[in-house]
């Protein structure tokens, strides 16, 4: 009987180890991913169902990401980032822009003609808020901070072909520095959630948009605004800080091998494969959007952008004379972030 005893504990021991050294011995954790944009969106198609894909793989099934776009789980998008913080979602992709004056440091990536190419640009924000921004990123993990290929000005009944065809428009732009910047050229601006963009368009609310090709293109904007300005050279006209950040708790919640997994799929990276699907889904809707013969394509040269940079630089001293009032060296950080973007323009070329 003490032999049988024995055995049998030995047994259920034995399996009770066993067990635990495979994937089926876990519970599977589900991860909800939260964002603003159109599921048709590259970001999402291009980018966060194969980054799903490749966690899913990686952890032998134990993490399961189910993606919600366009603001599926509720909230506006300005709410996303306090969603993943107070565990709301597990994850949520936003625009750092969408919380003014919460992460003011990200605002050096705000200013106009800072940008080159999604790639690069991205590459430099992940580094940036690594080095600037820690404290702000509190109560979340982040798994990829990044920006998007430069915008372009697209408007419904009215082109922009030099600085006083914008005078009297009403803009909607991404941020509160780009607001303060297109105020400066004399238009109206509006700020406003990219999901209220094509209604606001459609009705005659504003008169055109900033946007990068591929989220105008996701949200179908483009087939209203059918005037479209570029700012030729090296650098474009804006872009915006984004992160991809996770619930620190949640984070902090899984094994060290699953937390070896996310970390594994997150830094700099990753900030560049987005950066570049950015780019690669810009191009292709620029290339889409010229076959339609549909509307202007219309450049400004480098040279003939005097005007427009000298309104840039005025906004730029005005944000860097703020961010020293509240204590910052604004200069110190706009120059951190020009010097990362042409430091990764370089590497990447």
């Amino acid at each position: 009987m003490m032999t049988t005893k024995h055995t049998l504990a030995g047994l259920v021991l034995l399996s009770g180890i066993t067990l635990a050294g495979t994937g089926q011995a876990q519970d599977t954790v589900t991860l909800r991913l939260h964002h603003f944009a159109a599921p048709t969106t590259p970001v999402q198609t291009q980018y966060l169902e194969p980054w799903a894909k490749r966690v899913e793989e990686q952890s032998d099934g134990a993490i399961k990401v189910e993606i919600f776009p366009a603001m599926q789980l509720g909230g506006s998008a300005n709410s996303l980032y306090d969603q993943a913080k107070d565990g709301v979602v597990d994850i949520a992709w936003t625009l750092l822009s969408y919380t003014p004056n919460r992460f003011p440091e990200s605002e050096a990536f705000d200013q106009p003609f800072l940008p080159t190419t999604g790639e690069a640009t991205s590459m430099a924000a992940h580094e940036f808020a690594m080095e600037h921004m820690q404290d702000d990123f509190e109560g979340v993990h982040p798994i990829a901070v990044f920006a998007h290929s430069p915008g372009k000005l697209h408007t419904k009944d009215v082109s922009v072909h030099d600085i006083d065809d914008i005078d009297g428009l009403a803009i909607r732009a991404p941020s509160k520095t780009m607001n303060r910047y297109f105020t400066r050229l004399g238009a109206k601006s509006v700020g406003m959630p990219m999901p209220q963009i094509p209604e606001a368009i459609s009705r005659g609310v504003i008169d055109g948009l900033t946007l990068p090709f591929e989220s105008a293109s996701a949200l179908g904007v483009l087939d209203v605004a059918q005037n479209h300005t570029f700012f030729d050279g090296e650098h474009g006209l804006y872009t915006a800080m984004m992160v991809l950040a996770m619930n620190q708790d949640k984070y902090d919640s899984l094994s060290p091998e699953l937390q070896k997994v996310i970390d594994d799929n997150a830094g700099i990276q990753e900030a560049q494969q987005i950066g570049h699907v950015m780019d690669e889904a810009e191009q292709a809707a620029i290339d889409d959007i010229a076959a339609r013969d549909e509307g202007q394509m219309i450049h400004i040269a480098e040279a003939d952008q005097g005007e427009w940079k000298a309104a840039a630089d005025k906004t730029i001293d005005e944000w860097i004379a703020d961010m020293d009032a509240e204590g910052y060296d604004g200069q110190q950080l706009y120059d951190d972030a020009n010097q990362l973007v042409d430091k990764y323009t370089k590497q990447t070329q």
